[in-house]
């Protein structure tokens, strides 16, 4: 009798053993984002904005605007880079995670491997946004530049956070807009000029993906996405942005600000772990 019992605990055990194995098959076959919690903060002054750390960022939405104008010139460099930075680190972890995406995917097309339909429908939505076949050149053009660069550059197109399109339409790149379906507003830089639009936005966030989009879809900045893919820091980076800006002394201008602002040291803050939200094998049992 307590033989039978015994086989029948390890039959039991073996059983349960297989049903994980296919749950974990199950969870490995398909790929699972990691999902940043954002925290919205309403703007209501300068003090609204919250100090980051150098390593560990607080994911932050900021509601609202201020005008860094009237923020004391001593304080509004520092003030505007801790506005911006979530919106560029939190943009930079998402795209990573579709490049993380991507390279699943890719592996198990190498591996000869079915693709679960979740996986199907996202590959085919990126090569849609991103203009391409290809998914060597689809991690190209996901793959995001430094956030220094990215800080430099609204730095330079929005005036340390002091333009009217920044203020009236959270442009921070000073991305201009050339179809009637955007939401835009009218920009008339000196009299008599031809009417020119400037994208709006309804957030900083939106603004920061709206730019990297841009520069990973544009033909001008192919020689720029193949430095940016061997992981050149942003001093070399700026040789490849001439299309950017009408200036000659753009790049000069903006290694400038890299250097004075010591802005390098931020390429390497991340959202703090405590605020990401990744899908683990007893989570995904539980659910199931």
């Amino acid at each position: 009798m307590l033989r039978i019992i015994r086989d029948l605990i390890y039959f039991a055990i073996i059983i349960f053993a297989l049903y994980l194995f296919a749950k974990n098959e199950k969870f490995n076959s398909r790929y699972w984002p990691v999902e940043i919690k954002i925290r919205d903060v309403k703007l209501t002054d300068s003090d609204s904005i919250i100090n980051q750390s150098d390593s560990a960022l607080i994911p932050v939405n900021y509601i609202g605007s201020i005008d860094f104008r009237s923020v004391n010139p001593e304080k509004r460099k520092d003030l505007f880079i801790q506005h911006l930075l979530p919106a560029i680190v939190i943009t930079r972890e998402r795209l990573l995670d579709d490049l993380h995406h991507v390279e699943f995917i890719e592996g198990r097309i190498v591996k000869k491997k079915t693709i679960s339909d979740f996986d199907s429908v996202f590959i085919v939505g990126m090569k849609r946004k991103y203009e391409t076949d290809s998914i060597t050149e689809l991690k190209r053009r996901i793959y995001p530049h430094p956030v220094s660069l990215a800080l430099t550059q609204a730095v330079l197109e929005s005036g340390w956070g002091t333009s009217s399109i920044f203020r009236n339409g959270n442009n921070i790149f000073g991305i201009m807009s050339f179809s009637s379906d955007d939401s835009r507003s009218l920009i008339q830089f000196q009299t008599g000029d031809d009417e020119r639009y400037l994208r709006t936005y309804s957030s900083v966030i939106e603004s920061v993906e709206h730019y990297y989009l841009l520069i990973s879809k544009l033909s001008s900045y192919k020689r720029f996405r193949q430095k940016r893919w061997e992981g050149r820091a942003s001093p070399e980076l700026l040789q490849y942005m001439g299309s950017y800006h009408e200036s000659d002394q753009y790049a000069e201008m903006a290694q400038s600000i890299i250097a004075s602002n010591n802005l390098e040291h931020f390429d390497n803050v991340a959202v703090d772990p405590k605020y990401k939200k990744i899908l683990t094998l007893k989570s995904f049992l539980m659910k199931y």
